[in-house]
């Protein structure tokens, strides 16, 4: 009764037409909240957690394409007279099935660069933080995402072409005669590219690093990107590098093979001093400064080596150790502090650079 008064009302394909675009909005906003619910228990029962990784992926454009496939089958359902005569295929029926299928790909294309970037996140996350093999990988991690986002910008490109019945032969071909003009109008480009790939793997130089290169620029190393790696330097300011460069330069690294690093301070006193009683000095002081000083390695022994007799002082290093090398600072600006209070104490002297002249009596 109720199909007859649709059918009365002269609207009939258009009702139909919203009861299935309805019934695609309702199943979508269904299937949008099984799979909350779904992410929601894999993330209280799977400890690996990548199942949630990957529904956080496709919960946003399975919705999308279950309300396209409703008006798809709505339009093919209700249409089907005006679309199909004596069923064959009408004009209009190819047309709306390619661009079912395109919107269909466009949104798996959708689907998969969200699911890699929050798998490359998720693999991000478990490698840890302070490790090498943390920092190897979240170094990679921008660059692999960036490829990978092309590659399926690309591959989707191909097949949408495929399924609209143009042939890619010819432009897979002409891909492959250009890609290498590409190549080499890009030299430049491709060298850093490549560069900075080497760095990443080889893991000598990784985000986060205190590194010191061949010219004397020291700094930060706070992104390793496809072309440049930017350092940031002491003074706060941004230095830019090109990654053939940086892979060319002669590099200290600071916080590799790990953190800690030893702290050495070079110091001269008069002739006129007991050097063993300097000795004692010394390490006593250097001793309250690691306990007290915040970045200091408590527990570390420093050392007093004698190492020349120079013009106006016995010059002497002292081995200090620190939790890496911004705290190396803090230590040696507070043993030089507290050093030259305690030997101007204990009387000391730390000559500057005098000439003593002597007069030989000749009268006698």
């Amino acid at each position: 009764m109720n199909i007859e008064l649709i059918e009365k009302t002269g609207y009939a394909e258009i009702i139909y037409l919203s009861i299935y675009v309805f019934g695609g909005i309702v199943l979508a906003l269904l299937a949008r909240l099984l799979t909350s619910r779904l992410k929601a228990r894999l993330r209280g029962q799977d400890k690996i957690g990548v199942g949630a990784k990957l529904l956080d992926g496709v919960d946003g454009a399975l919705p999308l394409w279950i309300m396209f496939s409703g008006l798809y089958f709505g339009i093919t359902e209700i249409y089907a007279d005006s679309l199909y005569d004596q069923g064959q295929p009408g004009r209009y029926i190819s047309t709306i099935e390619s661009l079912y299928v395109v919107s269909s790909i466009c949104i798996a294309v959708y689907a998969l660069i969200r699911i890699q970037g929050h798998f490359i996140t998720w693999l991000s996350s478990k490698v840890g933080r302070d490790t090498d093999q943390a920092k190897v990988v979240n170094s990679l991690a921008p660059l692999a995402s960036q490829i990978l986002r092309l590659l399926i910008l690309v591959m989707g490109f191909l097949i949408i072409l495929d399924q609209l019945g143009i042939s890619i032969a010819p432009l897979v071909a002409g891909l492959g005669i250009g890609g290498l003009a590409v190549a080499l109008a890009l030299q430049g480009i491709l060298t850093n590219f490549f560069a900075g790939l080497t760095v990443m793997t080889d893991g000598t130089i990784r985000v986060g690093d205190y590194i010191e290169l061949d010219g004397g620029v020291l700094g930060l190393v706070e992104m390793i990107g496809w072309r440049t790696t930017r350092i940031r330097l002491l003074s706060d300011n941004m230095l830019v590098i090109p990654n053939n460069k940086l892979a060319d330069n002669i590099a200290t690294n600071y916080s590799h093979p790990r953190g800690e690093m030893s702290v050495y301070v070079q110091v001269g006193v008069s002739y006129f001093s007991n050097l063993e009683h300097v000795e004692e000095v010394t390490i006593e002081v250097a001793n309250q400064v690691l306990d007290k000083v915040e970045g200091g390695v408590k527990g570390f022994e420093p050392s007093v080596w004698y190492t020349e007799f120079a013009d106006s002082n016995i010059n002497f290093w002292v081995v200090l150790r620190s939790h890496d090398y911004i705290s190396s600072w803090k230590v040696k600006h507070m043993f030089v502090k507290e050093l030259f209070d305690r030997y101007d104490k204990e009387g000391i002297e730390i000559s500057f650079p005098a000439n003593n002249i002597f007069l030989r009596n000749t009268d006698s």
